[in-house]
């Protein structure tokens, strides 16, 4: 028996349109740089993820904004959405600038 195609999803998303990211730590260990957490941002479409070491929490936003600027130049690709746990650091409406 051959199995049949999966049907084509209409609503796919486009490159680098959906984000998700989250931030882990601290570790118990700190890296040789001295970072204690990791932030991990996957584009739905692709299931690319990209991590960045941080050394505190509050460095996660500006990361986050150099992230989809570089993909915005590199791919000309508008971040339309992002998804997150809730944590304290996204809470704000400063990245919907």
């Amino acid at each position: 028996m051959v199995q049949k195609p999966f049907p084509s999803n209409p609503n796919k998303r486009k490159l680098f349109e959906f984000l998700h990211f989250d931030i882990c730590g601290p570790m118990e260990e700190e890296s040789l740089g001295g970072s204690r957490y990791l932030l991990l941002i996957t584009d739905e479409a692709s299931g690319c993820m990209s991590g960045f070491c941080l050394r505190a929490r509050s460095e996660s936003e500006g990361c986050l904004r150099r992230f989809i600027t570089k993909e915005d130049k590199q791919f000309d690709a508008r971040v339309k959405f992002v998804r997150h746990d809730g944590a304290k650091e996204f809470a704000t409406n400063s990245l919907l600038a």
